[in-house]
């Protein structure tokens, strides 16, 4: 993975894609932040606990953010979106609703 660091906020993104027969490759970049420790049994519900550190997706843009086919202004503004989105869901889960 990548890092980005946008208004302060250091993400991290990684771009996947995939192709349609009828319209070609289509591409989107998934971003995160920080990481989550998980803990699984190997075998399901037996085994061995393995624990993992993944880390936290907090949103998709659906575009492939290295293209040459955007400039730098349309994707800060993309970016700058979905963390305005993010920083109004934490205002509400302080109940900063107005």
């Amino acid at each position: 993975m990548k890092t980005l660091n946008v208004n302060g906020r250091e993400l991290q993104y990684k771009i996947f894609s995939d192709f349609s027969e009828y319209h070609g490759t289509y591409y989107w970049t998934k971003f995160y932040e920080g990481v989550t420790t998980k803990t699984s049994k190997k075998f399901l519900f037996f085994g061995e606990t393995i624990t993992t550190v993944e880390p936290n997706h907090v949103f998709t843009i659906h575009r492939n953010i290295e293209s040459i086919h955007y400039t730098k202004k349309e994707i800060r503004e993309l970016i700058e979106v979905q963390l305005a989105l993010l920083d109004r869901e934490d205002e509400i889960q302080r109940g900063e609703i107005i």
